[in-house]
């Protein structure tokens, strides 16, 4: 009988650490902080009256769908490329946001991924991706020329 009640408590205690965990990684502020999913109502202010500068990343839903891959995996790479020096701001194309009348697009099919540099609300660098397998290369080489810039 001790045993199992060992094997018990044991358990609990495990579940309790992860889940412990898991709210450490949720609540923390440069998580947080440092990336955004931009709708009507926060595009321009998150982007334009930013402090730290902006990777503007702008995807079609169509684009998405066709190369099978997400707007969190999107971010994520971008997270990975840019350090919390940057905020990262998500958009669709499709959403019209407000923002997004002033960056150019490819005209292709499907709607190329536009990967803009802001600082202090001017736009610095611009970049597409047209290639998933390529999303790293092409946000690496906007960081480096931006920082050279």
């Amino acid at each position: 009988m001790k045993g199992i009640t060992g094997i018990g408590k044991r358990l609990i205690s495990m579940f309790l650490v992860m889940v412990v965990s898991s709210l450490m990684l949720l609540t923390s502020p440069a998580i947080a902080a440092n990336s955004v999913i931009l709708n009507q109502e926060n595009a321009k202010t998150e982007v334009l009256q930013s402090d730290k500068p902006v990777v503007l990343i702008l995807v079609s839903k169509y684009t998405l769908e066709i190369f099978k891959t997400s707007l969190e995996d999107l971010k994520s790479k971008a997270e990975k490329v840019f350090d919390d020096k940057y905020k990262i701001a998500i958009g669709y194309w499709e959403d019209g946001l407000e923002i997004s009348y002033g960056i150019p697009n490819l005209l292709k099919f499907p709607p190329a991924t536009a990967v803009t540099v802001f600082k202090s609300g001017e736009r610095k660098e611009l970049g597409f991706i047209t290639d998933p397998t390529l999303t790293t290369q092409v946000l690496e080489g906007l960081k480096s020329d931006f920082e050279k810039s």
